[in-house]
């Protein structure tokens, strides 16, 4: 398939607003692909290259994309930076460079999709001295093949700034119009069968190409036959917000298949009696998948998640540490990784949060410290001794080459008990309660505080599992926080089919007469609430370097969020945990912004309850 065609798409794509059209085109695209080439095709419809799991970075920053265009044009560096100043993109930069070209090259090649997808691929295994100019030449090499709209995509494909409105959700919907006979979901309209089945097999899998390679050859059944695969994580079920322990109780019951899962100690369900709730901490860590298959390879070569384009065959090495974010951070764990020799399985999916806690003490340490370990890929040992982890087991996926995502709650959780064999310090089952009454729960819940915890999950005993879903079989309940009122001083345009909006929001408290970042916004918007804030921010953009943009502070917004911690991030030196947007305050200007004292005073008072 020839590059020319794909660049044709991407154009379509980029004229079209409508997330109904871009469907529309990328099932176009998808039905005339053909079967090897589908995963390929979507990982450059999404500009991404590689699984979310995958650590591999393609390592092109703007800089070395702007030498790129100078080596294969012979432009002068300060035309290529006049044209990127000018729009914004450095791949409008090039394309332009490329009209302009003052070198010809003698013998040119045509473009393929699959030269351009290896090529770009191949940039992240570049390392070592000279891995800088090995980049350049190689994305120089693609430039001097290309014609100026060709140009244009090569460099936003490596930037990964493609911004074509291609999300996960269009994805979903044209794999489903392409393969499964079904025209696409128009807006709002409640999600078809076809349109439910590949949003499942896309849960359990996290791998498009194969979804669609399915969809084409074996329809709804064969993505209802696609399951869960040791090394390729599966996305969490994720819990809702209660305000209080009474209503996560009634909710919890009021979920329930009633009877359809007996209890133990007078709080079981029988007969139209539904079974007590599961109460469990909530604690203040990262939610964690670990995955682990009997005769795996020692090691972590990252290769796990086969089936979209050459990620590697699955299985891969054990045990495997994954974040909810599908991140593989099993380099980082190793204490947690050996700790997890105690679980009695030859194969096994199980889920936990990973907690920091003081190794004088014993206390659970503020999320802050925890991800210093996260984000640490060098000298690892060092801070496996400073900053020791326990991971607390509560679900268990996949056992023994079996998917248990279709049995309750309660089945689940006894059969990751009977395998947990050793506890060790830096293993535990997470503490839990099973009952209907509110009053035994709520003294859970004030237990958990003043062991140094968040608060509650309160868990549907009989539910099954859900990936992805908000579905109402978990409620979380913690203490709630006075909201903020902070200013934005710079943000991110979004991609997939929101690309057109300002998306990721830094927001500041007052010091003084200057601002202090506390945190990043980045999800709970409405369509509309996203164009608004665009609207009202774009006209005071100070300066945009690709997609990232600093502003004038003038936009005042309220900010809910779920705690303050300390972070060396930010200059203000705190963070709030998982902001959230409340509204605007039109009400007063930036003078009424809460100071950096107040989100001091407010750490203060969270730190002594």
């Amino acid at each position: 398939m020839e590059y020319a065609a794909l660049v044709e798409v991407y154009d379509r794509l980029a004229e079209t607003q409508s997330t109904h059209g871009k469907v529309a085109i990328v099932a176009e695209t998808l039905a005339e692909t053909s079967h090897e080439d589908l995963p390929m095709v979507l990982r450059l419809l999404r500009g991404e290259l590689f699984a979310p799991w995958d650590p591999a970075e393609l390592g092109v920053s703007s800089s070395l994309a702007s030498r790129a265009v100078q080596r294969a044009t012979g432009v002068a560096a300060e035309d290529v930076e006049a044209g990127w100043r000018e729009t914004g993109d450095l791949g409008s930069a090039a394309a332009r460079a490329v009209e302009r070209q003052v070198q010809q090259t003698l013998v040119s090649e045509t473009l393929t999709v699959e030269g351009v997808y290896e090529e770009l691929r191949s940039l992240a295994g570049y390392e070592g001295a000279g891995s800088e100019d090995r980049r350049v030449d190689t994305v120089a090499g693609l430039l001097a093949d290309a014609d100026p709209d060709e140009a244009t995509y090569v460099v936003r494909t490596a930037l990964g700034h493609l911004r074509l409105g291609v999300g996960r959700g269009t994805v979903r919907d044209a794999i489903a119009a392409a393969f499964l006979g079904g025209d696409p979901d128009e807006p709002g309209e409640t999600p078809g069968a076809d349109v439910e089945a590949v949003e499942h097999a896309l849960q359990v899998t996290n791998d498009p190409g194969l979804v669609a390679q399915t969809a084409a050859d074996s329809g709804r059944a064969g993505l209802a036959d696609l399951d869960l695969e040791v090394g390729r994580p599966v996305e969490v079920m994720l819990a809702e917000k209660t305000d209080s322990v009474e209503a996560a109780v009634a909710d919890a019951l009021e979920a329930s298949d009633t009877g359809a899962a007996g209890g133990s100690e007078g709080d079981g369900g029988s007969g139209d009696t539904p079974p007590a709730p599961l109460a469990e901490y909530k604690v203040d860590g990262f939610r964690a998948q670990v995955h682990f298959e009997a005769g795996a390879s020692e090691g972590n070569d990252g290769s796990a998640g086969g089936g979209d384009g050459g990620d590697g065959s699955g299985g891969g090495t054990g045990p495997q540490l994954f974040t909810r974010r599908l991140e593989d951070v099993t380099a980082q764990f190793p204490d947690v990784v050996d700790a997890m020799a105690g679980f009695d399985a030859d194969s096994y999916i199980v889920e936990g949060e990973v907690v920091a806690h003081d190794p004088e003490t014993g206390e659970p340490l503020p999320f802050q410290q925890l991800s210093r370990r996260i984000k640490r890929k060098h000298d690892v040992a060092r801070l496996v001794e400073s900053v020791p982890v326990v991971i607390y087991l509560f679900d268990l996926l996949y056992l023994d080459g079996e998917s248990l995502l279709e049995r309750s709650l309660l089945e689940r959780v006894d059969a990751l008990e009977g395998r947990l064999t050793e506890r060790t310090r830096e293993v535990e089952r997470m503490p839990s309660l099973r009952s209907r009454d509110p009053d035994r729960v709520r003294a859970f819940y004030e237990e958990a505080l003043a062991a140094g915890h968040e608060g509650l999950m309160v868990k549907t005993a009989d539910a099954t599992y859900q990936p992805g879903k908000r579905v109402g079989y978990t409620r979380k309940v913690k203490p709630t926080m006075e909201s903020l009122d902070l200013v934005v001083t710079r943000a991110k345009w979004s991609e997939g089919r929101r690309s057109n909006n300002l998306g990721r929001l830094y927001l500041a408290c007052r010091d003084g007469d200057t601002f202090r970042e506390v945190g990043r916004l980045s999800t709970g918007f409405t369509d509309e609430q996203l164009a608004e804030l665009t609207a009202r921010l774009e006209p005071h953009i100070l300066e945009q370097d690709g997609r990232d943009v600093d502003l004038e502070p003038t936009e005042v917004l309220e900010v809910g969020y779920e705690g303050v911690q300390r972070s060396p991030e930010y200059d203000s030196g705190y963070a709030l945990r998982f902001p959230r947007f409340e509204g605007f305050r039109d009400d007063f200007d930036t003078a009424g912004a809460d100071s950096l004292d107040r989100v001091e005073s407010l750490y203060e008072s969270q730190t002594d309850t």
